[in-house]
């Protein structure tokens, strides 16, 4: 017996198409588990922190964007005190240089997917953090102002955009 993939994914997607963004969002982060970390990278197959969120982004709201954690802190998850069911991102911001130096996204309240050496894994959001704490940043968790993602993705806000990404996604 051999399983019918394109029926199997063409339910998936019509699944995926009844979500909400933010549902979207988590979903996309959770495919991204157990992948490989790889720098500079934001494609299913390898991510940094930045990348792994920018291509849930993609997914979830269809805005292209390819920038830092720094620049999501400051230009696209500006809304602080997001609410659960937003598309909210935890930021871990330099106590000295008070630049994001990290990110991860929420995939349930409390857990986010961290994508760091060792690869893309669940972490819970107190742990992530006190690690970080111990590194001299503190955290923010911000929510998503889907204005500005839309403004960068239409200016083409995208620093050098992976060439592996480019089987993923029709321009």
């Amino acid at each position: 017996m051999k399983l019918n993939w394109v029926e199997i994914f063409g339910n998936e997607k019509k699944q995926f198409d009844k979500m909400s963004e933010a549902q979207k969002f988590a979903y996309s982060l959770l495919l991204q588990y157990n992948s490989p970390y790889g720098w500079g990278k934001e494609n299913p197959e390898a991510s940094d922190c930045s990348g792994a969120v920018c291509l849930a982004l993609l997914a979830a709201t269809g805005c292209l964007v390819r920038i830092t954690a720094d620049d999501l802190y400051r230009r696209v998850f500006t809304v602080k005190n997001p609410a659960a069911d937003a598309i909210r991102v935890a930021f871990f911001v330099d106590r000295k240089t008070k630049k994001a130096i990290h990110c991860s996204g929420f995939v349930d309240d409390g857990i986010v997917l961290n994508s760091q050496e060792g690869g893309a894994k669940l972490r819970t959001f107190d742990r992530l953090s006190a690690w970080f704490f111990n590194r001299n940043a503190g955290t923010e968790i911000r929510g998503l102002d889907k204005a500005a993602l839309k403004k960068l993705s239409d200016e083409g806000a995208r620093y050098d955009l992976d060439k592996e990404l480019a089987k993923y996604v029709y321009e």
